[in-house]
């Protein structure tokens, strides 16, 4: 959920950059209208700081989380042995097909704040 948000409000700023790009002309004079583009960005960022909001919450209990499970998988496989990964086949697959799916949802949600930050930076230094 956090990733499609994520592309759409950033598909949204991409719109509205293009647009905007199309509005000035070849001697760079703007022929369009301004208030339009203010009004636009303006419900964009509105929707970025809304979604940041529950985002934010939802990021760092996931991350929390798998990092949770991870040291309990860790710990269950190293401290017992007898009752987690020896007792057959199925179960030490299991264990590690767990392990497996939390690093993964882990690398996932850092990813995506990689992805985040990048963006956030290139736009900045645009600005800038």
């Amino acid at each position: 959920m956090n990733y499609m948000v994520m592309t759409l409000l950033y598909d949204q700023f991409v719109k509205l950059n293009e647009d905007f790009s199309k509005c000035i002309g070849d001697r760079r004079e703007f022929s369009g209208n301004f208030e339009q583009f203010r009004c636009r960005h303006q419900e964009i960022s509105r929707s970025v700081q809304e979604a940041d909001r529950f985002l934010m919450i939802s990021n760092v209990a996931c991350f929390c989380c798998q990092i949770v499970n991870i040291i309990l998988v860790v710990y269950s496989t190293v401290f017992y042995r007898q009752n987690t990964v020896l007792l057959g086949a199925l179960g030490a697959f299991m264990y590690i097909l767990w392990l497996a799916f939390n690093l993964f949802s882990l690398s996932l949600v850092a990813g995506l704040a990689i992805i985040v930050n990048l963006i956030v930076s290139i736009h900045r230094r645009c600005v800038l």
